[in-house]
């Protein structure tokens, strides 16, 4: 049994020197600039133009099928849980210019309040695949809204966004 520990310990010692002794991979961190840019591309292309646009056609427009509607909402609950990341520390207003960023300092003084926000999201979402895959047509345009706005939405944006999100300055 001590051979046994004494090699288990012996295997583990070798294992942590060889990867600390081996030299290791160039790391990049990234800009906060680059950070900001990333955030809003992922929020502009991702979150709205692939799947919210095809939602609010939906709703508002009779575009598209209740698959396209629980396609696209499955889509932003697993978008939205991705969205604290592209939230690092220090990267907003306050650290910013307005010019440059809407995200506000709240949300790292109210990190929790934040996360809840975007499991709202999520959440949302998801009941709105399942409320699409089950064909319940009304309540999916209920739940979207046909304003096209996604800040009218029963999803969670606007309370996300009211909560944690400047006014453009131009």
């Amino acid at each position: 049994m001590r051979f046994a520990v004494k090699m288990s310990g012996f295997a583990l010692a070798t294992a942590v020197l060889s990867v600390t002794l081996l030299p290791g991979a160039t790391t990049y961190a990234a800009s906060g600039e680059e950070v900001i840019k990333a955030r809003i591309n992922f929020m502009n292309d991702e979150m709205d133009k692939k799947n919210w646009r095809v939602l609010a056609a939906f709703a508002a427009k009779g575009q598209g099928s209740l698959a396209d509607v629980e396609k696209a909402a499955n889509a932003l609950a697993g978008l939205a849980e991705k969205i604290p990341g592209h939230f690092p520390k220090d990267t907003g207003r306050g650290n910013y210019p307005d010019k440059l960023t809407r995200s506000l300092p709240d949300i790292w003084m109210n990190w929790d309040g934040f996360n809840k926000d975007v499991r709202v999201l999520a959440d949302q979402s998801r009941t709105l695949a399942r409320l699409a895959r089950e064909g319940q047509k009304d309540a999916v345009v209920e739940m979207i809204g046909t304003s096209g706005s996604y800040n009218r939405t029963k999803l969670g944006c606007g309370e996300c966004h009211g909560n944690f999100r400047g006014e453009r300055v131009n």
